[in-house]
C-alpha cells in the first residue's frame, strides 16, 4: 500500500460553518481534523463500518485534543487538512493535523489528537492490534522542531 504522508483531505466550509463576523467557528477546525483522521484510517483499511472482529482498533476514544489557531478562515470554500501520525504507544496513538489553505502557504490551525484503544469488555486501555501497529508504524513522522 502506498500512501503519501502527510495524508491530505479536502474539507468544505459552508455558510453555516461561519459566525456572524464571517469567521469559521473554532469548533469546526476540530471537526475537519476528525473527518480527515477518519478518511486517513479508512484509506489504510481500518473502516469504521467494519465489525470489531475485523477492526478491533476502532474501539477507541479521544483522550486529548490540542489545537492552536493561527489565522481566521473568512469565507466559504475548500480547505486542506493534512494529517501525520506522530507516535504509537502501547494503547495510545498521536496524530498531528494542519488545516491549510487550498492554495498557498497559509496554515489556519494545527493540532494533535491522542487516541486510546479500549478493550470492548472492560473499557480499559489495551494494546493496539499487531495489524494496526504494523500498518501505522512505518508512516510515523516524529515531531521535529527547529533549533
Amino acid at each position: 500500500m502506498t500512501l503519501s504522508i502527510p495524508f491530505r483531505s479536502i474539507q468544505h466550509v459552508f455558510f453555516d460553518d461561519l459566525d456572524a463576523l464571517n469567521i469559521l467557528h473554532n469548533v469546526r477546525f476540530v471537526l475537519f481534523m476528525e473527518r480527515a483522521r477518519g478518511e486517513f484510517l479508512n484509506s489504510l483499511g481500518f473502516g469504521w463500518k467494519d465489525d470489531l472482529a475485523t477492526n478491533p482498533d476502532k474501539y477507541h476514544v479521544v483522550a486529548e485534543h490540542q489545537i492552536r489557531y493561527i489565522a481566521s478562515v473568512r469565507s466559504e470554500g475548500k480547505l486542506v487538512v493534512e494529517v501525520t501520525p506522530r507516535h504509537i504507544g502501547r494503547s495510545s496513538f498521536i496524530i498531528y493535523a494542519e488545516v491549510r489553505a487550498m492554495h498557498g502557504p497559509t496554515i489556519f490551525a494545527e493540532g494533535t489528537t491522542r487516541l486510546v484503544r479500549l478493550d470492548p469488555t472492560t473499557n480499559k486501555p489495551c494494546s493496539w492490534s499487531d495489524r494496526f501497529r504494523n500498518v501505522l508504524t512505518p508512516l510515523i513522522i516524529s515531531e521535529t522542531k527547529p533549533a
